[in-house]
């Protein structure tokens, strides 16, 4: 009896495992919907098999989504004969076939597997090895990969598909030719240290992940980068094979012999130049959500793209929903806006900041008004896909890329929310790099530019002072804080300048942008009250314009352009003289803008360095005489 009984029990095992499973993995930015059919020289009957999803969504975050099974026993199919399944994945404009035969044979079935489609038909396949096609689905570049998951001995070899854009996604040239366009992909990419938690094969993520992104990505702000190994040995010089020469130090570096608590996992990494970088640590963490174990904070750098200064700032929030928590985002969210204003960075220099707020506007805490309302962002407008960071989680949105409404206002924001995957074999399982999507920050600022200032004229001559746009915007100039009532273009003209004419300029440039007034389904999440009107009222100082007779007296016999030449102007520090060769000796004297003798000494030779580092900003006048000839040149030291 217990002979009989196991047998029994055997027979219903290998019944249970004698099925093969069909998954599709769609990385693509289409549904596909599922319809299956067979034919052969035998037909199964429906018991025998199943459709398990009508829909096969884009980028819906899974290992694959399961569109078919059907029973592998010696029952399914009789010996000698075959049946064939077309699994039909009808896109907006294009279908594919994923093809399965089954041939009866005494102990089951003999599983092969194809797929065609759009100009290609690939062979059948009974091995166990990756395949790949490369074919086009909707007038975008896609590969088809895909391998059984196991060998077929107990008939229950499962077959993966993957249909992957190539690219992920795609940023045009011109972006990053326009210095007035700033791409800033923000992302997650959950690197724990010491396996505490998260997502395995850090290494392998972090050595792929680059390769990913798009060659005209300017910036990438990386959170959750705390484990030390993956990011120095596997990340940073994956980032750098990928063309970002530049990034800043980890948030936070324990300087301690025990890295403990470990740094606060973000770090900034650019295709231009950083020019100065920056940092905090958060005053507060929840301990009820383990944020104590990082120096959690925001790491800030400036960047030089093209001429134009760009303020970057990325942050990583506490998470979890206890009264610590939320106490401690709340402080954090204080601690970035003082931050921001501790750097003095000039109000016409755009500011971005970003990352993981752990804060969206859907959750009851609040947490989402209180970020507003402390630091009165520029809300942008959602594009694409996706309308969470987490699956189907509608609004489930907590990473961000904002704006700053006190510094120079974008004319455009956008957010997108993307998934990178992974092809490479080593991540075929895993095939996501974080548990999170991550942000595309797209931002478009008007070129103003001021042209003269802290300069020094003669009574007489003419001086324009400009503030140049192609962006319609509105001027209002002012001397000594005080308006010009007539002068409301872009430039300030001095014709003919008299010496009362002298004193500190600025021009106020006004213009309005309007947030909020497209129409999706995530418009009413972060605008509930409508449209939102952000003005942009910049001031551009163009310093003291000096007007004064007494410094503009020259010799008798001035020396002509083309015999001097005196560098750098504007100067920080240092000025140098450079006077033709024929020259033995010269005197050079330095005023003031006020007429105040800053420097009076004999030179030899026909180069000299003079050492500016005591002198206050401001515009100077330089004399140089020789052979009875003199130069007088105004420069600048800031």
């Amino acid at each position: 009896m217990r002979i009989l009984l196991l047998v029994a029990q055997l027979l219903l095992a290998s019944s249970l495992f004698a099925q093969t499973t069909v998954y599709v993995r769609n990385s693509t930015w289409q549904d596909f919907d599922v319809e299956a059919g067979q034919n052969g020289t035998f037909t199964m009957d429906f018991n025998e098999w199943s459709v398990s999803t009508p829909r096969v969504r884009g980028w819906l975050e899974t290992t694959g989504q399961n569109v078919l099974n059907v029973n592998r026993t010696n029952n399914a199919v009789p010996e000698g004969d075959t049946a064939y399944f077309d699994i039909g994945l009808n896109g907006a404009s294009d279908n594919l076939t994923i093809k399965l035969r089954l041939i009866g044979t005494s102990g089951g079935t003999e599983l092969a597997y194809s797929v065609s489609g759009n100009g290609f038909a690939e062979p059948w396949y009974t091995d166990g090895d990756f395949h790949e096609v490369q074919t086009t689905l909707a007038g975008k570049s896609v590969v088809i990969k895909f391998k059984p998951d196991n060998d077929d001995t107990n008939q229950d070899r499962d077959i993966r598909f993957a249909i992957h854009d190539l690219p992920v996604y795609e940023l045009p040239q011109t972006d990053f030719e326009d210095r007035n366009v700033m791409n800033v992909m923000y992302y997650n990419i959950q690197m724990i240290s010491f396996g505490v938690s998260g997502m395995p094969q850090a290494n392998e993520r972090g050595s792929l992940l680059p390769a990913q992104i798009s060659p005209y990505q300017d910036v990438v702000a990386y959170s959750e980068a705390f484990d030390d190994g993956p990011r120095e040995d596997h990340l940073i010089p994956a980032m750098e094979a990928a063309g970002f020469p530049y990034r800043t130090e980890i948030l936070n570096e324990p300087s301690g012999i025990i890295p403990f608590p470990v740094n606060g996992g973000v770090i900034i990494f650019s295709r231009w130049p950083i020019l100065a970088e920056d940092e905090i640590d958060f005053a507060e963490c929840g301990q009820a959500a383990q944020d104590c174990l990082a120096s959690k904070g925001v790491k800030y750098a400036s960047i030089n793209k093209l001429g134009k200064i760009y303020h970057v700032f990325g942050t990583h929030m506490d998470a979890g929903s206890g009264a610590d928590d939320t106490f401690a985002r709340r402080t954090q969210m204080a601690e970035i806006r003082d931050f921001i204003a501790a750097l003095d960075i000039p109000e016409n220099e755009p500011v971005i900041f970003g990352g993981d707020f752990n804060t969206d506007p859907i959750d009851s805490d609040m947490d989402y008004q209180a970020f507003l309302d402390t630091m009165n962002p520029i809300i942008p407008q959602h594009i694409g896909y996706f309308e969470s960071n987490f699956n189907d989680d509608f609004g489930k949105i907590i990473d961000h890329a904002w704006g700053d409404r006190t510094h120079l206002v974008p004319t455009a924001i956008t957010n997108e929310i993307i998934t990178i995957r992974s092809l490479d074999p080593v991540l075929w399982d895993l095939s996501e790099f974080s548990d999170h999507r991550c942000i595309l920050g797209r931002y478009t600022y008007p070129d103003i530019e001021k042209t003269g200032g802290d300069t020094l004229i003669c009574p007489g001559e003419n001086l324009t002072l400009s503030v140049n746009t192609t962006y319609p915007v509105t001027y209002q100039w002012y001397k000594d804080g005080v308006e010009l009532s007539s002068e409301t273009t872009s430039e300030l003209q001095f014709t003919n300048a008299l010496e009362s004419q002298s004193g500190q300029y600025t021009c106020l440039v006004s213009y309005d942008v309007i947030y909020g007034n497209w129409t999706d389904s995530i418009t009413p999440l972060f605008f509930p009250n409508g449209p939102d009107t952000v003005e942009a009222r910049l001031h551009f100082d163009f310093g003291e314009i000096v007007i004064d007779e007494v410094l503009c007296q020259v010799g008798i016999e001035d020396i002509t352009g083309s015999d001097y030449r005196i560098y750098p102007n504007p100067s920080q520090g240092e000025l140098n003289i450079q006077l033709n060769e024929t020259v033995k000796s010269a005197q050079v004297r330095v005023f003031s803008s006020d007429g105040a003798l800053m420097l009076d000494k004999q030179f030899g030779g026909n180069l000299y360095r003079i050492d500016l580092s005591e002198m206050a900003s401001g515009v100077y006048l330089a004399e140089i005489r020789t052979n009875q000839k003199s130069i007088h040149q105004r420069f600048v030291v800031y």
